[in-house]
């Protein structure tokens, strides 16, 4: 053991030695950086931006870092040991060594810290410190390496007096003081370039909006004393004097002409005239009925120009999925003096009107079942010129997995899901209460879908499941999505059962209630939020909130039955009652550009009541596999503390009525497109109410017992479309009572092992 011991101290000590085995006379190794010394700090948010600015000016990593940290390193360097050993090799293998696993000293001439410490003295320039001084000095570590130690003098902060906007047109003047609770500078704070900028474009975007269509925000400058008042400055905010006179007033929109191409170089030779609306076209009739156009476009003659119409007019006919191409042009209608209109020239290129696809990614059907998944479908676009799409797809999921069960035994789970499903998506509302037009950031839509989906669970049974369903899809804001579903019809019945699985149901009367043949007539709601693109850590946030059979037992009661009366039928078949609410979390934190540390909250609660005594079996959680918890396998775990030794009761009725799991996942680049993964999971599924399942039901204090937990290591592979994903879990913790004592409980380490292969991230 201790000749072990000494080999890998003299292996470590050899690899460090070979770190600088490369590195030119003269030089030497950058190793990082040292803590960087602030002077003249005065604590606020302005500092603190300052300084995280400052900071990343100033960062260089070295080789090795640890998450992207410029100051601490791997004591173990494999890429620099890989570039030394054989970057002085001209052969072909050497040559993809070090391309592949090497990476090249990063050497103290390359960072320069003077042009660091040059650009970092600007950014506190521009944040209003304008006395701040960045210093360095280059710490020898040992005779080929060193560091660098940045000290930061930040200095008086120089802060804003007074800002006045001159040279202005009167009706422009009028706009600005109008909307001056909304600018980006005020008294008193601090001088900012990122804030002059912002009320600069502020104010181009406030004059645009209002017909000023030629103005441009470099038409306006500032000008600023930080002289009378030491670290005050006194501003104005003026027109030039030589900005063109079309700047200077208002636009209107004239006519619009709107051109519609199959090719781009094709030429038009039909026309429609509506008024002001003028299209052009080939064959008999427009391919977009004139009424659809309007819908989208937010600008209308007679009307001032608006650059936030515009915009959204623009992104709404994109959104469209019908074009391949929409551009805006506007005209001046005549060059003289007097004219104050602009005619709308909008060219559209027709998409193709039929698109095939496959798709792979995680997605939700209607048992609630989630999991890889692939998808090859076709899609008419623009079906009834009115920008219409029906798409019709197929799809399936299939997990692949070998490893153990929660009973010990080894063994190989191989399920699937097949169905297809028909849906037609119309690019607005349609509600017949609701007349009042509203904006929103994406065009709305109203889908109609039937689908039909087998589930094939190996050695029990295969279920057909039914369904249609009629939603609303509304998006207000860049970030927030709505979705609501008033009706949602469906029929859940049994295609044909296994033997072994009828004996088990005859076993079990509260299994066999929840697979019997049922309706579930549902209504449901979602809510997703995602944070903006430019976050560094975004967060991504998805709630549902459902319910079955409320509105039929209202109806029963009408008729003078009581809620609670259970056996009430809709089309001759017992309909479900229940409701339920899921929640999904996700926050990304990102370190450099390719490392990412995940971090991932599922859970769920469904609650049956009136005329269910449990809620069905598809609408029933469940935890373990490729998505969940990978040390184990799907349907494996829980409800709570349950656990049977008869390999048939297993992977069939482990669903619960709550569920929670949570994850943790270390995501890094190897090289190229590959990257690896290690992760901790842990989760179970609980009952709500007492059944023949000991132990099922969730009690106070059994919550962290009853968590499995396990860990793992894996491989991704993005190929751009999709990504292949290989993970290998590590059971730690079962949630039942085993051989074992204490908290590692698992059988043995051989038994405690899956191997989950699937398309896509997990969460």
């Amino acid at each position: 053991m201790g000749k072990l011991f000494y080999g890998i101290m003299a292996a470590m000590l050899l690899a460090a030695c070979s770190q600088t085995r490369n590195v030119p006379e003269g030089d030497q190794l950058y190793v990082g950086m040292k803590k960087i010394e602030y002077n003249n700090y005065e604590p606020s948010s302005q500092a603190t931006n300052t300084q995280t600015e400052v900071e990343a000016a100033l960062a260089m990593t070295p080789n090795g870092a640890l998450l992207g940290s410029p100051y601490y390193r791997s004591p173990i360097q494999t890429g620099l040991w890989i570039w030394n050993a054989f970057s002085r090799d001209s052969s072909a293998f050497s040559r993809w060594m070090c391309k592949t696993f090497g990476r090249e000293p990063i050497l103290m001439s390359n960072v320069n810290p003077r042009l660091r410490a040059s650009v970092a003295e600007n950014v506190l320039h521009n944040h209003g410190y304008f006395s701040g001084k960045v210093d360095f000095d280059n710490i020898t570590i040992s005779e080929k390496k060193a560091k660098i130690k940045y000290s930061v003098n930040m200095g008086a902060l120089t802060t804003i007096d007074t800002l006045t906007y001159e040279r202005f047109p009167k009706e422009c003047d009028s706009l600005i003081a109008a909307t001056l609770n909304e600018a980006r500078i005020k008294s008193g704070a601090p001088f900012d370039v990122s804030n002059l900028e912002a009320e600069r474009n502020r104010i181009s975007t406030l004059l645009r909006n209002n017909g000023y269509y030629y103005y441009q925000p470099s038409y306006a400058s500032y000008l600023a004393d930080t002289i009378t008042t030491p670290h005050k400055a006194t501003m104005k905010f003026q027109m030039a004097s030589d900005v063109d006179a079309r700047a200077r007033r208002k636009w209107y929109i004239g006519n619009i002409n709107v051109e519609f191409r199959k090719q781009f170089m094709d030429s038009l030779d039909n026309a429609m005239h509506f008024r002001h609306l003028h299209l052009r076209f080939n064959g008999r009739r427009p391919p977009i009925r004139a009424g659809v156009i309007l819908r989208d476009l937010e600008l209308r003659p007679r009307q001032l120009f608006s650059y936030e119409k515009y915009q959204q007019s623009a992104s709404q006919l994109s959104a469209q999925g019908i074009y391949s191409y929409v551009n805006f042009n506007f005209t001046p209608r005549d060059t003289t003096a007097e004219n104050d209109t602009l005619d709308l020239n909008l060219s559209c290129v027709l998409d193709k009107p039929y698109q095939l696809y496959v798709e792979t990614n995680a997605k939700g059907k209607t048992t609630g079942r989630w999991g890889p998944q692939l998808i090859v479908g076709l899609s008419k676009m623009n079906a009834f010129h009115g920008g219409e799409k029906i798409d019709i797809n197929l799809h399936g999921s299939y997990e692949w997995q070998t490893g153990h069960k929660t009973s010990g035994s080894k063994g190989n789970l191989n399920s699937y899901e097949y169905g297809g499903d028909i849906s037609l998506s119309i690019p607005r509302l349609l509600l017949p209460f609701v007349k009042k037009r509203r904006r929103y950031f994406a065009t709305p839509t109203t889908v109609l879908k039937a689908s039909s989906d087998i589930i094939n669970r190996a050695d029990f049974f295969k279920r057909h499941i039914v369904s249609g369903e009629l939603t609303y899809n509304f998006q207000p804001t860049p970030n927030s999505h709505h979705s609501f579903s008033p009706l949602i019809l469906e029929y859940d019945y049994m295609k044909n059962a296994t033997d072994s699985f009828k004996t088990i149901l005859e076993e079990n009367p509260y299994l066999k209630m929840s697979m019997q043949d049922e309706l579930i007539p549902k209504m449901s709601y979602t809510y997703t939020y995602t944070s903006p693109r430019n976050y560094l850590s975004p967060i991504y946030w998805r709630t549902t909130i459902s319910e079955s059979g409320n509105v039929l037992a209202l109806g029963y009661m009408a008729t003078g039955k009581k809620w609670s009366e259970g056996n009430k039928e809709m089309f001759e078949n017992p309909f479900a009652q229940f409701i339920k609410i899921e929640t999904d979390y996700r926050k990304t934190c990102t370190f450099g550009g390719h490392t990412q540390l995940v971090g991932h909250i599922a859970a769920g609660i469904i609650y049956a009541y009136g005329n269910s005594e449990r809620a069905p079996y598809s609408e029933q959680f469940y935890v373990g596999g490729a998505n969940s918890i990978r040390a184990f396998a799907v349907r494996s775990i829980g409800p709570g503390g349950y656990h049977t030794d008869k390999p048939k009761y297993s992977y069939v009725d482990q669903t619960g009525d709550l569920k929670f799991v949570c994850n943790l996942e270390y995501r890094a680049r190897l090289f190229g497109n590959l990257y690896g993964a290690t992760f901790i999971d842990a989760g179970n599924v609980w009952a709500l109410k007492d059944d023949y399942r000991e132990n099922a039901k969730l009690k106070a204090g059994n919550l962290f017992k009853q968590l499995a937990v396990g860990t793992g290591v894996g491989l991704r592979y993005d190929l751009d479309f999709f990504v292949l994903r290989l993970d290998w879990g590590i059971g730690l913790h079962a949630p039942y009572d085993g051989e074992k004592r204490g908290w590692y409980n698992m059988p043995n380490f051989r038994k405690s092992q899956s191997l989950n292969l699937a398309i896509g991230y997990p969460f």
